[in-house]
This record gives C-alpha cells, sequence and structure tokens, in this order.
C-alpha cells in the first residue's frame, strides 16, 4: 500500500562503462576514425552510410547494410579536435532494452607514432527490466565496449580489411607488431 515492501531494483539510472586501448598509431591518424562527421569515420570506411540530419546541427543517422530498417541517430555533444569526440546514440526501431548511449572517446598522444584511447558509454536501459535482464544488458554493453576499442585499434593498426575479416568470418590472423593474433568466433 506504501511501497515500503516493493522490491527496488539493484541498478538504478544510466550505467557507465570504461576501457581504454594503446594503439600504434598517431592520435591525428586515429581521431578521424571516431568522428562521425569526418570522411574517414571507421564505420563508413567499413560500408555504413553517413547522413546529416537535415535542420539539425551536429545530428547524424547512421545505416548499415544488412540492418535496412534500423538507424544509428548520433548526437555529437562535443568534438575537441584530435582529443575528445562525445555522441548520443539512440537506435531506432530499439534493439534489445538499451534506450540511449553516450559514448565518449578521449584519445591522449603517447608520442609521434602512438596514443592512448579512453571510451567511456553510459548507457541508458529500460527501467521495467527484471535485475537478471539488466545483468544481461550489462555483460553485453561491456563486451561491446571492449570490443569497439579493439576494432579501433585493429582498424587503425591494420586498416578496414582486417576489421571486416574479424566481422565476415569470425577467425583471422592479425599481425600488430610482433605479435600474431588468432581469433576465433569473436563476433
Amino acid at each position: 500500500m506504501f511501497g515500503f515492501n516493493k522490491k527496488k531494483p539493484l541498478i538504478e539510472g544510466p550505467i557507465e562503462f570504461e576501457a581504454e586501448v594503446e594503439i600504434d598509431k598517431a592520435a591525428g591518424a586515429v581521431f578521424p576514425l571516431i568522428d562521425v562527421a569526418s570522411p574517414d569515420f571507421a564505420h563508413l570506411q567499413r560500408g555504413a552510410s553517413v547522413q546529416t540530419v537535415e535542420g539539425k546541427a551536429q545530428h547524424y543517422c547512421l545505416t548499415i547494410e544488412g540492418m535496412d530498417d534500423v538507424a544509428f541517430l548520433y548526437h555529437v555533444l562535443e568534438r575537441v579536435e584530435g582529443e575528445r569526440h562525445t555522441a548520443e546514440c539512440v537506435i531506432e526501431p530499439r534493439i534489445n532494452d538499451l534506450i540511449k548511449a553516450v559514448e565518449s572517446y578521449e584519445v591522449e598522444a603517447l608520442s609521434a607514432e602512438s596514443c592512448k584511447v579512453r571510451l567511456t558509454t553510459v548507457a541508458t536501459f529500460d527501467e521495467s527490466l527484471s535485475d537478471e535482464e539488466v545483468a544481461g544488458e550489462i555483460a553485453m554493453m561491456s563486451a561491446a565496449v571492449h570490443d569497439d576499442l579493439f576494432k579501433l585499434k585493429v582498424h587503425a593498426e591494420e586498416g578496414a580489411d582486417a576489421v571486416a575479416a574479424l566481422d565476415n568470418d569470425g577467425l583471422c590472423d592479425i599481425e600488430i607488431g610482433d605479435i600474431d593474433i588468432e581469433i576465433e568466433d569473436w563476433n
């Protein structure tokens, strides 16, 4: 009657995910890969289409072949050339129980030939989810954040074709510096 016995969810509100990766490419070469407005945006190089949203500054619509009915709507909240890129992303129609995600990339030069990229994603999920469902969404989002950074590293160091091999084959040999990595069923 008064709500005293209502079960309170374990997690309320947006959930933050953070990961970072070192990349053996200059910060200036990596930043365009994360900048949705850049002609060198990684998703464009891998076959996606990005259009500006008419009448809305800093709004973009990304579509991916094979997901023709889905639009990834980006609103760039902050852009500092070569250093920071923050955008809110809403997927329409909604996939799973993600309401929106705010992705913040920070690029830090380590040397003339390398940088560190930190990705912080703040995800807002449907409030009606059970604790078990939220746990599942957290696991998927955590994996997605790490996957995004891994693909960024591979793309920057080995090119878009190496990422396409990961996406298409699920089995890929990648050479990064002196390290030879075999990835099986990464998707």
